[in-house]
């Protein structure tokens, strides 16, 4: 009798059960048609691997094209998006920073934190921003040397770039804290460095998202 888990067709060929199971195709000769026995064995062990080859592709993360362009003539940047991301909007924030240095008490630094927001993104149904936080060059001086704080995080900002007068950071834990859609796709996206200050030129390698 045959095991509840695998499929017996004629000629004693028997092959797992199911399409895509992880198991070796097997063939057990009883008949003289040995020949025709072994094609149709090989037909099902090439079945087989097909459908894990297919199944290894699907896989695989396919390639983020960016053709979308956010310039900032302000601060002198820019940061490629992908199309879907046509119609994102930009939000306007400050951060603030605390000294952890001196006689100083409470926020003593600040300076602007700008959101890409994705075109999907409501009240109701949040996306994952895009925070870019500014700093002038004494500013994160600051950060750099651990004399200012921007956040309770035991962590610090990422640098992503910098130019003559700014210097670029994503704020610590600015990803997956929240439960929004579209975080995937914006960890690919930081994979592919987007950011660029100047225009033009990548001074930051890819960003590695902090836990």
């Amino acid at each position: 009798m045959p095991h509840p888990s695998s499929a017996w067709v004629r000629n004693g060929i028997r092959a797992p059960a199911g399409p895509g199971r992880d198991r070796k195709v097997s063939c057990t000769v009883t008949s003289h048609s040995a020949v025709a026995i072994l094609m149709v064995c090989s037909a099902l062990a090439a079945g087989r691997w097909r459908a894990q080859t297919a199944q290894e592709q699907s896989s695989k993360p396919s390639a983020l094209s960016t053709p979308l362009v956010y310039r900032n003539t302000q601060y002198g940047f820019c940061f490629r998006l992908p199309a879907d991301w046509k119609g994102y909007t930009i939000v306007t924030q400050q951060w603030r920073g605390t000294l952890l240095s001196g006689n100083a008490q409470g926020p003593h630094e600040g300076g602007p934190q700008l959101l890409i927001r994705n075109p999907n993104w409501t009240e109701g149904d949040p996306w994952q921003d895009i925070p870019i936080m500014i700093f002038t060059p004494s500013q994160w001086k600051l950060v750099d040397s651990d004399d200012m704080a921007v956040s309770a995080a035991p962590i610090g900002p990422a640098e992503l770039g910098r130019n003559d007068k700014y210097v670029f950071a994503l704020p610590p834990r600015w990803i997956g804290f929240y439960d929004v859609k579209g975080i995937d796709e914006v960890q690919t996206l930081m994979g592919r460095n987007p950011f660029e200050s100047p225009c033009g030129h990548k001074s930051a390698p890819p960003v590695t998202s902090h836990p």
